[in-house]
């Protein structure tokens, strides 16, 4: 090399050592809380990778700031208060090039970057010194909590594959070289977009506050449950991982571009179509069925103390996705501890004492989310069955005992059924067994509010139709309820019973057939054969069950009564045309009662009326979704908010009973607690907060309604109800999600009102005496429940009770 390039090298060096100088000065002066630094062991131009607290004599290992050498490594602590209540002044990403290549870091740099951008954290990215090293600075003059950087340490860690932890893993003895300091192999750390003034001001009094970190806390964990179990990230591949010719094998990835780990990938290819279901999520494309006995089995499997929870949860969650289940109907499965106990490991985990501590309920369903997608994407792997196609498989004896119980149910007298509480104790016993299929047992949880919902009634009403038909012998309580453990009365179907002394009881039916239509089947326990396998429609079966509980559920029963209900059902079911003798004979109701409710089934669009070729009146059903006509009739909606209404006050119960727990303890053994209106942060038990009460320190439950309202997401799960509800799917309490309409289905078109040659009649000029809606404003939809918890909604059209209000107002002028 010529002098004059050596001159001029030597020139460089000499300026970037003085920048480096000055750099490090200014940043200990403006930011560092601490006048010393740790400084590194070794001699000149021997320097280690360690920064020992003490010095081989035994004293301390820090020099004043101001009589620090400059050319010599230090570090300082990350951590202020680290012997009390420790708060980091900054969070450092150390990415290090040593292991991994510099196209590596460079990655894992730009995603911790993008993330903190993201949550309004600004980066100041610093090259550490080492080849291809880099530092990512992260500020917070208001400190960031040990346990929140322990969370952004675990979820980055996952992350990024060239993260070293150290420095953000301990409290005490965390150490980083801050921007400007020497490395031990010579070169110094730089900053890399900043001057060293921007640094100080972004890191310094610039900086985000601590919310800021617990939003990217939280973030960074969803994005790392987005990973596979077996992969720590979806990385870039090094050297020694690529093919011959150089080029990186291609990665399969599933639904959403999520990589699909290779356990599941050397399965092959997909031999089942993976589609979306209404809330987003993958699902197999394939007849929805009951879980088999197999699958059963392995879901009631309890696991010992000693076992790994963890490798039990994939077998279940495969059975259900090959059965044409969804996320959300699994996700009921796994919050009822009592049908699932292999899947304890997602609603618990392990502490250090072997004991094991309740999952809040928005880990449990991100982590049954992982589980899904891995579910899925094996399933679409397996080998295909008959049943893959529609073809019914052999009955269980969960099927053949809902089978046998419709059975039963239609050889009692129809006047079991038309009585004025027939068609509510038919719908909740119709949900019962949808229950019992969901469980693949016939011991279920007999939650009334659960049951109202599926059955198209309220809680109460359920709760009552529940007794009727424990007192007259479908069913019989195999325990009680336990309301501090919040489990519901457990029901099965009833062998036999002792029949009361009560006015109104009607005994069940014990025996399909040759049984008295006078006094049918009290005390019988005679077992019939079993029934030949169930085809896809037939009474009992799954499409059938769910299209009768579809069916219930419509909110024009709430206006033309469930009778009405049960008499098109009966027109439904007589395909061709029914009539009026058929009708009647189907349902137990008179002449007179079955033409009222034709005539305003009529009058809404859901029958039509023809004649068949000996003459008589028939009657067949329409194409109009019971939605619309129950926007006719003003009560949209009605079901929907009612199972949001249940929602929170469910959550609202589960606070309130641990309300009761910690009072029950001694005074001194009380924990401490947030306060009510405390956010809830991931990791967080929303039941750990004190439970909302007055001035003078009585419980205050309706504001606990509306705290726990707004935590779970009230709104965005009446928008989800209310899509299920438009486009005629069934409306199930755990299936609700507060993403489940993130896509909107089409709205369902409107039938114009207004008639040609008349004066127009505007509703928006006149009270609403359905939902109390004054002149000029909208109509709105959800009843008094919503009302109080706030979570009323604008309906699509006037309701019926506004729009006769201005006809007569346009008639009388």
């Amino acid at each position: 090399m010529s002098p004059v390039y050596e001159g001029a090298f030597t020139l460089r060096a000499a300026q970037e050592r003085t920048q480096a100088h000055r750099t490090l000065r200014r940043f200990l002066d403006s930011l560092y809380w601490d006048r010393t630094v740790r400084p590194a062991a070794g001699q000149p131009g021997a320097w280690l990778n360690s920064y020992p607290p003490r010095t081989p004599t035994g004293t301390y290992n820090y020099v004043p700031i101001t009589d620090m050498d400059p050319d010599r490594p230090v570090a300082v602590h990350l951590a202020r208060g680290r012997r009390g209540a420790p708060r980091f002044w900054a969070v450092v990403f150390d990415h290090d090039a040593k292991q991994h290549t510099a196209a590596q870091v460079a990655a894992d740099a730009a995603l911790m970057t993008e993330a903190a951008k993201a949550e309004g954290i600004p980066p100041v990215p610093v090259a550490s010194g080492s080849p291809g090293g880099m530092h990512v600075w992260l500020g917070c003059a208001e400190g960031v909590p040990f346990p929140v950087v322990q969370r952004i340490t675990a979820a980055a860690g996952r992350l990024c594959p060239s993260l070293d932890a150290s420095p953000l893993s301990n409290a005490t003895d965390g150490l980083i070289r801050p921007p400007g300091a020497a490395h031990r192999n010579g070169g110094y750390s730089a900053l890399v977009a900043h001057t060293v003034d921007q640094a100080v001001n972004l890191l310094g009094p610039a900086s985000a506050p601590a919310s800021a970190f617990e939003r990217l806390a939280a973030r960074l964990e969803a994005m790392a449950a987005e990973l596979p179990d077996d992969e720590p990230a979806d990385s870039q591949q090094t050297p020694d991982d690529r093919t011959g010719d150089g080029a990186a094998p291609p990665v399969q990835r599933g639904h959403g571009g999520r990589q699909v780990p290779p356990s599941i990938r050397q399965r092959g290819p997909h031999v089942r179509r993976i589609v979306e279901d209404a809330a987003g999520c993958p699902k197999i494309e394939a007849p929805w069925r009951p879980l088999g006995t197999k699958a059963l089995r392995g879901l009631h499997r309890r696991p010992s103390r000693g076992d790994d929870h963890s490798a039990a949860k994939h077998a279940p969650a495969r059975s259900m996705a090959l059965a044409g289940w969804t996320q959300a109907e699994g996700l009921a499965v796994v919050r009822d501890p009592q049908s699932s106990p292999a899947l304890e490991y997602l609603r618990s985990e392990r502490q250090a004492d072997g004991r094991r501590r309740p999952r809040s309920e928005e880990e449990t369903e991100r982590l049954w989310a992982r589980v899904w997608f891995l579910a899925v994407e094996d399933a679409a792997r397996m080998p295909r069955r008959p049943e893959d196609d529609g073809r019914p498989v052999e009955a269980d004896e969960v099927q053949q005992a809902i089978t046998d119980l419709y059975a039963r149910m239609g050889t009692a007298s129809t006047d079991r059924w038309s009585k004025e509480s027939g068609p509510a104790d038919r719908a909740v016993l119709t949900a019962v067994a949808w229950l019992m299929l969901l469980s693949g047992s016939v011991d279920v949880s007999a939650n009334v509010h659960r049951l109202g919902v599926l059955a198209g009634y309220t809680g109460q009403t359920a709760s009552q139709a529940l007794w009727r038909l424990i007192r007259d012998g479908w069913l019989t309580v195999t325990a009680e309820a336990e309301r501090r453990a919040g489990k519901a009365r457990r029901v099965t179907l009833a062998m036999g019973h002792e029949c009361p002394d009560h006015r109104h009881h009607r005994c069940a039916v014990y025996q399909a057939e040759n049984v008295s239509p006078v006094h049918p089947g009290s005390d019988r326990s005679g077992t019939p054969a079993p029934p030949a396998p169930p085809t896809l429609s037939a009474p009992g079966s799954p499409p059938h069950l769910r299209a009768l509980l579809t069916h219930q559920q419509g909110d024009v029963w709430h206006d033309l009564g469930h009778h009405a209900g049960r008499t098109l059902w009966a027109i439904r079911e007589g395909q061709g045309g029914s009539t009026l003798a058929e009708i009647t004979a189907e349902t137990g109701y008179g002449r007179r009662t079955t033409l009222r409710h034709v005539h305003r089934l009529t009058q809404l669009q859901l029958v039509t009326q023809s004649r068949s070729r000996r003459g008589e009146t028939t009657y067949q059903v329409t194409d109009r979704p019971l939605y619309v006509a129950a926007q006719e009739t003003g009560s949209a909606g009605r079901l929907a908010a009612l199972a949001v209404t249940y929602r929170v006050k469910q959550a609202a119960h589960e606070w309130w009973t641990a309300e009761e727990a910690h009072r029950s303890l001694p005074y001194r053994q009380r924990p401490r607690r947030a306060a009510a209106e405390q956010t809830v942060i991931p990791g967080m038990d929303p039941r750990a907060r004190a439970y909302p009460r007055d001035e003078d320190g009585r419980p205050n439950h309706a504001r606990a309604r509306r705290i726990e309202a707004q935590r779970i997401g009230a709104a965005g799960m009446l928008d989800h109800a209310q899509q299920l509800a438009r486009t005629g799917q069934l409306l199930d309490l755990p299936h609700l999600s507060t993403t489940g309409a993130d896509n909107p289905a089409p709205t369902v078109p409107q039938q114009p009102t207004r008639r040609a040659g008349r004066r127009a009649a505007i509703a928006s000029r006149h009270h609403c005496p359905h939902c109390g809606a004054q002149p000029g404003e909208r109509c709105t939809k959800g009843g008094t429940e919503a009302r109080r918890f706030g979570m009323l909604v604008p309906v699509d059209r006037w309701h019926a009770a506004r729009r006769r209000a201005a006809r007569a107002a346009v008639t009388s002028t």
